[in-house]
């Protein structure tokens, strides 16, 4: 079961979109901000913030895309994190939005399934 808040304008400069979900039998919330410089993601399963990781994409020299992913704070042993902001960053950048991704993500021990990961993925 999943509960949704529709997107709304909270002002001129940002969007936001708001979710809770059960994932896994794991409460999963999920909060989408797109500011005007960036696309903020929150996804928590403890109520705590969690690493930050913040992701760009650049297009290479070879006219691919490249994506650099840095951990700010938290955590910066868990590939698993990485990982997240890889496939985000990624979501975005075929959008053809060129903003750069900062994401808040704590997982519970028992939500690090894949199942898990590809539910987030899908409902950001």
């Amino acid at each position: 079961a999943a509960a949704s808040l529709p997107t709304t304008p909270a002002s001129s400069s940002f969007v936001t979109r708001q979710t809770a979900a059960i994932i896994d039998g794991i409460h999963t919330d999920i909060v989408v901000q797109s500011f005007a410089d960036r696309v903020f993601v929150t996804v928590t399963q403890i109520q705590k913030i969690g690493t930050m990781l913040f992701a760009v994409s650049e297009d290479s020299s070879m006219g691919e895309k490249r994506f650099d992913i840095s951990t700010l704070v938290g955590r910066r042993d868990d590939p698993l994190l990485t990982l997240y902001a890889r496939q985000l960053i990624e979501q975005i950048a075929k959008t053809g939005c060129d903003k750069p991704l900062l994401l808040a993500i704590s997982l519970k021990d028992e939500g690090r399934e894949s199942s898990t990961f590809q539910a987030i993925i899908n409902i950001v």
